[in-house]
């Protein structure tokens, strides 16, 4: 309910309203929290799956070092039959060679079987409502509702490949319920208590006249109680998930030690003493190499005296024994038998920075939500304070316009960036419907008709917003996105695709352009670049979390789930254009002309080619706007999920990197701004940004993996931060644009950078296919840098005119 001014009990109305925020921040942490839990349960089960198969592959590869071919295994589905039974929660166990042909195989069909026997072998590729993973070691693994299959490569005593074992299993149901009640009942707890203090610090400890006016005290206190809500619940997370990890670690190490274990205690049992056994560090060795956590194993007698030690690369000196327990050590007892009732230990002593490494990764999983769940609640808090003091007429000094457009630019985006983190992922799981394209370039397609689509209602919304008011092209917008999404959800081949997402775009640059028009038209003079600020900074909200949020639910519930989620998600802008903005919606026939309103310049084709071809206009868009458009939505849109997906990286570190871009532009962007305005010459942040931007590109040719692509996507933040405050500043200083007229100069701008944004993915998709992902990020980043060297040498450094006319808003990308 709109709050119109505060009623009988206003303590009351206000701690109530912000406990509703705290509510929904909670709520928004604990499902992205929830999504983190799953992944965990699910990589802890394949980890578990994993010990399994690869103990029923090295019993195989003893057969092949003995030369028996893999097509003729003698006992092979006995081997199968006994693995089927053994094995946990099992649906199905096979064998296959490398071209995919079954060897043998029990229990259910697995039609992702092919897959894995090729991935094996070549890259993996994404597959339609699971996850394909290669991990470090060779196993492959596919995810999904159903179950969890592993692939373990057979390798011969010549390291060649013959074939796979594949072992699917039924998700860790159970575990993954216990996991969930645990954290809900934490995440219960700590919400009511941090509410509760709240509750108590506004009763008792504000004076009820401070808190009725306002000011800083009521945007503080809920925001610290809110960042110590979600600090406590994801330290929570993080030791779960921590003590979870290293748990399943030790189990399976145990497991597949077990086997060894066996074999020495049948040796032992003969009455071989165990200071006599030799050739154990050969045994103890393949052990080790079968799973990269185990960093060396010991064999030690009943004294505490080390009688052989091994890792994967083989023996190893034998030296003083360490501690022979702690959360990084398995033993084992040997010598349990009618012979020896203890003949010493086998000891397992864990990888310390594997461990690390995989703590690292949920305490980055946690982190991430809690960014994601901060971002999102400093949006509510916002809008609830602005619901506290809500105007009840559409006739205010404009003042308020950039906080009331703020959460519709914010719900807006975040439902828009949903899909981003794996637009192309899912492009390439799509039949290609007839069309005969390079891959790469059929990969870029869908992407590059968004944004030509984009730039071509961009280019109509604003004579539409002359004509009819703001809010035509911004509810129509809303309503083509919805028939976009809901299409690209339902898309059988990539051709359907393409025409959805161009829905997408026509339905994005309407309403962008409608809400930009808002803001200019609304908003007084002495306003508008604080209302411009906020609104952009909604943006940059929304795509960071939208698109952190759809790569996790991704995860969880399929390419197609997260488009009819968008398709929801849409409604929440478009009830706060109905209710927020309808104040203010007249049309312009029929309010009177104001100040607020932009004077039109009506410019021929021949003055608009004149003002290209000029050597400060022309340049800055050929040596600044276009470049760095190619380049950033080329990186972001297209080219990251397929080369992090190529290193391995899931599909939440995807949206994670993405994220990076966000952050600075929210909060660096608006320091940056202020320091390039302080600057009387603004081509020289052109080129700093182009230069930071480029090289960013460029190191990717010498680096590869998670790091050189955070690296990358940094390096465009801050090019944009820069290069884009000082964009529009420079160009409006220039006389050609003066005498041309600032707005239709603006216009253009705006088209040259969408033309880029709709070229980025075709130029990158064309590099992959020519030179490879690393080399062709690096060529796309030589052309910016030498676009900004042109720029640098060639265009003029103007910097003594000071434009009268306010400057445009930033590009929404």
């Amino acid at each position: 309910m709109v709050l119109d001014g505060l009623h009988r009990r206003p303590v009351l109305e206000i701690t109530v309203a912000f406990l509703v925020v705290l509510v929904l921040a909670q709520a928004l942490i604990g499902a992205l929290s929830l999504s983190a839990l799953y992944r965990l349960n699910a990589e802890t089960t394949a980890d578990r799956a994993e010990v399994e198969v690869r103990q029923l592959a090295a019993t195989i590869e003893n057969g092949l070092r003995l030369g028996k071919p893999l097509g003729q295994f003698f006992g092979l589905s006995a081997l199968l039959d006994q693995q089927l039974t053994a094995s946990r929660d099992a649906q199905g166990v096979m064998v296959m060679l490398n071209d995919g042909q079954v060897v043998a195989a029990r229990g259910e069909a697995l039609p992702e079987s092919l897959a894995l026997a090729r991935a094996s072998v070549t890259p993996s590729a994404a597959l339609p409502g699971g996850s394909l993973v290669q991990r470090p070691n060779g196993t492959v693994v596919i995810m999904n509702k159903q179950r969890i299959t592993v692939a373990v490569p057979l390798v011969t005593a010549a390291s060649a490949i013959q074939g796979v074992a594949v072992l699917a299993v039924k998700p860790d149901a159970v575990g993954a319920r216990r996991f969930i009640l645990r954290n809900f009942a934490v995440l219960f707890g700590v919400t009511l208590i941090v509410g509760l203090g709240l509750a108590a610090f506004f009763k008792y400890l504000v004076p009820p006249a401070r808190l009725v006016l306002g000011g800083r005290t009521r945007f503080v206190l809920p925001l610290v109680a809110l960042m110590l809500a979600q600090g406590l619940y994801a330290a929570y997370t993080i030791h779960t998930f921590r003590q979870a990890s290293l748990q399943v670690t030790r189990d399976n190490v145990q497991m597949l030690a077990q086997g060894l274990q066996r074999d020495l205690n049948r040796v032992l049992n003969y009455g071989v003493t165990i200071d006599h056994l030799r050739g154990v560090e050969a045994p103890l060795s393949r052990l080790a190499a079968t799973f990269p956590v185990i960093s060396s194993i010991e064999l030690v007698d009943a004294s505490g005296h080390v009688l052989n030690r091994a890792n994967a690369r083989g023996a190893l000196p034998v030296g003083q024994s360490a501690a022979a327990s702690g959360e990084l050590v398995v033993s084992l007892p040997l010598g349990a038998g009618p012979l020896n009732s203890n003949s010493g230990q086998l000891i397992m002593r864990l990888a310390d920075d594997v461990i690390a490494a995989g703590v690292r990764a949920r305490v980055i999983d946690a982190a991430t939500v809690v960014v994601v769940a901060l971002v999102a609640a400093f949006e509510m808090i916002l809008l609830l304070t602005l619901l506290l003091h809500w105007p009840r007429h559409g006739n205010s000094d404009g003042a308020e316009i950039g906080r009331i457009g703020r959460p519709v630019m914010f719900s807006f985006l975040f439902a828009w960036a949903l899909p981003l983190s794996f637009l192309p992922l899912y492009a390439r799981s799509l039949p290609d419907g007839g069309v005969v394209l390079p891959p790469n370039l059929l990969l870029a397609l869908p992407i590059s008709v968004e944004m030509g689509c984009g730039l071509l209602t961009a280019l109509l919304a604003g004579g539409l917003t002359d004509r009819r008011g703001w809010q035509v092209p911004v509810l129509a917008g809303l309503a083509v996105c919805g028939l976009g999404f809901a299409a690209c959800a339902v898309a059988p081949d990539l051709i359907w695709f393409t025409a959805a997402r161009g829905l997408v775009g026509l339905g994005y640059g309407l309403t962008w352009m409608g809400l930009q028009g808002f803001i200019v038209t609304r908003s007084a003079p002495a306003f508008r670049g604080a209302n411009v600020s906020n609104v952009v900074a909604g943006l940059f909200a929304g795509h960071l979390a939208g698109a952190a949020v759809g790569a996790m639910l991704m995860e969880q519930l399929g390419f197609r789930t997260v488009f009819t989620v968008g398709v929801v998600m849409l409604a929440v802008p478009l009830s706060g254009v109905l209710v927020l903005m309808r104040p203010f919606m007249v049309r312009p026939a029929a309010r009177v002309a104001n100040a607020t309103s932009p004077r039109l310049v009506h410019v021929s084709l021949a003055s608009t080619l004149r003002l290209l071809c000029t050597r400060d206009f022309g340049l800055l868009l050929l040596g600044s706007v276009i470049p760095f458009s190619i380049a950033q939505v080329g990186l972001l849109s297209f080219a990251l999920p397929l080369y992090l997906e190529a290193e391995g990286a899931a599909a939440s570190s995807i949206g994670r990197v993405l994220m990076i871009y966000g952050l600075c532009v929210i909060y660096l962007g608006p320091l940056m701004g202020r320091l390039a305005d302080r600057s009387r010459v603004k081509k020289r942040w052109i080129v700093v940004g182009g230069l930071i931007g480029s090289f960013g590109l460029l190191s990717l040719y010498f680096n590869s993996g998670m790091a050189a692509a955070a690296f990358a996507v940094l390096s465009l933040a801050l090019a944009s931060c820069l290069a884009g405050a000082s964009q529009a500043s420079y160009m409006l200083a220039l006389p050609d644009v003066q005498r041309y007229g600032a707005a239709g100069a603006t216009s253009v701008m705006r088209a040259a950078d969408k033309l880029g944004q709709m070229g980025g993915p075709l130029v990158v998709g064309l590099m992959f296919g020519s030179v490879g992902m690393g080399a062709g990020l690096a060529v796309t980043g030589l052309i910016y840098l030498v676009a900004t060297l042109i720029f640098l040498l060639f265009a003029p450094a103007n910097s003594s005119v000071t434009p009268m006319t306010p400057a445009p808003v930033p590009s929404s990308r």
